[in-house]
């Protein structure tokens, strides 16, 4: 089944970088950026204001969210493929847990390890300022 998702780096004035530690899942207590499926009508950065203020509380003014590239990531054995819009934003606040996840604002330098590996890429995104990667959830 072919999904869009829209995920987002969001940035404090601290230069800390809002993750997830996923509850439920394959990659229960790893880290993660907030982010999810689109809705019917739904713009990529709607989305991920959406999914970024559902799993960490915290609120983003939709305008300010801005492209930064995609992914594609493809389980073979699961017949599940999803391309993933990759956005930045900036916030302020403080995280509060949701059903999915624990919310933090980290520093991704010190928690690098710890990263799913769509996460660890996505940051390859934003620091380089690469456009696309694909991972084959086969190979993980």
């Amino acid at each position: 089944m072919l999904r869009l998702n829209a995920n987002a780096i969001i940035e404090n004035e601290e230069k800390k970088i809002l993750f997830i530690k996923l509850k439920k899942g394959p990659y229960i207590n790893r880290l993660s950026i907030p982010g999810g499926g689109l809705e019917f009508g739904e713009w990529s950065n709607q989305a991920a204001a959406r999914e970024v203020y559902e799993e960490t509380g915290i609120k983003i003014d939709v305008e300010s969210l801005h492209p930064i590239g995609f992914c594609e990531l493809r389980k073979v054995s699961t017949q599940d493929h999803r391309v993933v819009l990759l956005l930045h934003g900036k916030a302020t606040g403080e995280p509060v847990d949701s059903e999915e996840a624990t919310a933090f604002w980290l520093d991704p330098m010190e928690i690098e390890n710890k990263l799913i590996p769509f996460a660890k890429e996505a940051l390859k995104i934003y620091k380089n300022k690469g456009l696309h990667f694909k991972i084959d959830q086969d190979d993980n």
